[in-house]
């Protein structure tokens, strides 16, 4: 009869594991997923000048521009790997490692977007005649609100077995 039970105690020891390690986004997960679609979409719109952030990406420039500025490289990559690539991975798997890895990766990339924005008020007027393009701001907003979504998912690590998500 021990047997049987040291049997049970090991499964239920396995889930127990497998569960803590999983978060509950609650009704933060539709929140999510908005702003992660959002940054889709932002990388087709214009970042500086008529470049999008995918030009900007992988190094092309408009008619007459010059390249786009490193700050603003930086922000579109971290718009790609942690806003939307770790943050989809995170939000499918539930998975607390990858939320966490998602939180430190699109707070560092609004930090970026932040630096992105003043380097693109920072060059001359000759080079930036339109300013600060409408698809910049947008996905620089949405990465920094998807940060902030996912702080309290990280902070709390809520599990499955705590209950009910707030």
């Amino acid at each position: 009869m021990s047997d049987d039970l040291s049997d049970l105690r090991a499964e239920l020891a396995a889930i127990e594991k497998r569960v803590t390690r999983e978060v509950a986004v609650g009704r933060r997960g539709r929140a999510l997923a908005v702003m992660i679609a959002v940054l889709a979409v932002g990388l087709f719109l214009p970042h500086a000048g008529p470049v999008s952030g995918w030009a900007a990406l992988v190094g092309g420039t408009a008619s007459g521009q010059v390249l786009a500025p490193v700050p603003l490289r930086l922000f579109v990559l971290f718009v790609l790997v942690f806003g939307i690539v770790a943050s989809t991975v995170a939000l499918l798997t539930r998975r607390w490692i990858l939320a966490q890895t998602a939180v430190m990766g699109t707070a560092v990339g609004a930090v970026f977007g932040m630096l992105g924005l003043w380097s693109q008020q920072s060059l001359p007027p000759a080079l930036r005649p339109d300013g600060v393009e409408y698809g910049l701001l947008l996905t620089w907003l949405s990465m920094t609100a998807l940060s902030v979504l996912w702080i309290p998912v990280v902070a709390g690590r809520s599990n499955i077995m705590s209950g009910p998500p707030r």
